[in-house]
């Protein structure tokens, strides 16, 4: 599975050198590993250690000083104690009703009437992810032009160097999103609609701009308008491609394993039995407790996907001192990574690894632990979205599977069985990919 979809050049050094081994990163001379002794001695210091110096000058930049993947120590500790409140449970329950309206808007109308029930689970997750993320972190969706922004800004990240025409196109692009921000938070501050005391629905609409309007940074000082327009920008980057991919291959594993794909179906048709549960009574049924409650062996097949086809390596730290890890010497200066697909190819973690097998990660069958199973990195800068976008994954596939009975590729033109994948920033199904999907009259919405 991982050979095929962008780690193969990672599974030919776990053959020729073990779970720990020399590479280059971003032409930085790196160590990888993800051995269980290796990553208990890493999570013992990491947290000390600098990330941006591992990273491109271009993505330095771009991701601005208020990045947390830029970060550490004090600043970087407050930066994060943030996120609980934009990406905790809590939050999570609030942004429920304009998840489940906007998935039922995507399924039901752009995939099944617009479309026929065609789905490019690359391009089409991916639009829906980013219009999703902007509601629910900015409170609304954009212009197209303007939401078509990010894809400049996220080319601009990855450019080659900073006198390159994506990084000016990049930098143009994160000025414009967050100007647009910004003047739209000021203005629902400006309203009143921030107020503790607020009498309509903004409580939920700007859940977001709410939690973080009481922001504090290292020294205690609420955000500035400015670095809360930015990290709504940040938030919605850092999670559409990754919640798209989650989407797009956790819908390909089950098409591709039918036994799994019919327990999933069941139990999304077993939790929203009623064709209203996922229509015009969508924002009161789909609830983060129902989702959580019902659902959780479409959980155990987005958490397999995860693992299965892996979306991302793991962060970069920069090691400050010589050090023995996972029994080597390594140099001051090397970049260290805990690679998740080195655990996730582990057979002695992950019996017959290159098989998709969801009841891994049901309860009473021994789920894996933080050493094992960790797609969004370890430590200080693990990914704080991964419960994001799974739950989203989620409400994704129970719509897709209540509303459609029968998953294939669509052969038709230039389709093709398998997807080719796009490798970075995250692993995603490229945009020419086609699925065709038959629908279920029995639960017509």
């Amino acid at each position: 599975c991982s050979e095929a979809r962008g780690s193969r050049p990672l599974v030919q050094k776990l053959v020729d050198h073990g779970p720990v081994f020399k590479t280059a990163i971003f032409f930085k001379p790196a160590i990888v590993f993800g051995t269980r002794d290796a990553l208990r001695e890493f999570r013992a210091f990491e947290a000390a250690l600098e990330a941006d110096g591992a990273l491109p000058e271009t993505f330095r930049e771009l991701h601005t000083e208020y990045g947390a993947l830029r970060q550490s120590g004090e600043k970087h500790q407050a930066t994060r104690a943030n996120f609980g409140a934009a990406l905790g449970r809590k939050a999570l329950a609030a942004y429920a009703p304009v998840l489940a309206r906007r998935t039922r808007d995507f399924v039901q109308t752009d995939v099944l009437t617009a479309k026929g029930g065609r789905l490019q689970p690359g391009y089409d997750c991916r639009q829906h992810c980013l219009a999703t993320l902007f509601e629910l972190f900015v409170g609304v969706v954009p212009p197209e032009d303007v939401m078509d922004l990010m894809y400049a800004y996220n080319e601009g990240l990855l450019a080659l160097g900073k006198i390159s025409p994506e990084f000016e196109e990049g930098k143009k692009a994160l000025e414009r999103l967050t100007a647009f921000v910004l003047k739209h938070y000021r203005t629902v501050k400006a309203q009143g609609k921030l107020d503790e005391d607020a009498e309509d629905d903004s409580s939920d609409k700007y859940y977001f701009f709410k939690a973080y309007s009481k922001a504090t940074d290292e020294h205690g000082e609420l955000f500035s308008d400015e670095r809360i327009a930015t990290t709504a920008v940040l938030m919605v980057w850092g999670a559409y491609i990754e919640a798209a991919a989650s989407m797009g291959h956790t819908l390909w594993c089950l098409m591709r394993h039918p036994a799994a794909m019919e327990k999933a179906r069941l139990e999304a048709r077993r939790a929203f039995p009623e064709k209203d549960d996922l229509g015009r009574d969508c924002e009161r049924r789909v609830t983060l407790d129902v989702v959580y409650a019902e659902l959780k062996y479409l959980d155990a097949c987005a958490k397999e996907a995860l693992r299965y086809i892996p979306q991302t390596a793991g962060g970069l730290r920069v090691n400050d001192r010589p050090r023995t890890l996972g029994g080597f010497d390594v140099p001051e200066g090397y970049v260290l990574t805990a690679d998740p697909r080195v655990a996730f190819l582990d057979p002695e973690r992950f019996p017959e690894p290159k098989e998709y097998r969801p009841e891994r990660f049901l309860a009473g069958s021994n789920p894996p632990g933080p050493d094992d199973y960790f797609p969004g990195g370890v430590g200080a800068h693990a990914c704080p979205g991964i419960s994001l976008a799974t739950f989203m994954t989620q409400v994704f596939l129970a719509y897709v599977l209540c509303t459609f009975d029968e998953i294939e590729p669509d052969l038709e033109g230039e389709g093709s069985e398998d997807p080719e994948y796009i490798p970075v920033p995250i692993v995603i199904i490229d945009d020419k990919y086609r699925l065709k999907m038959t629908r279920n009259w029995r639960y017509d919405m």
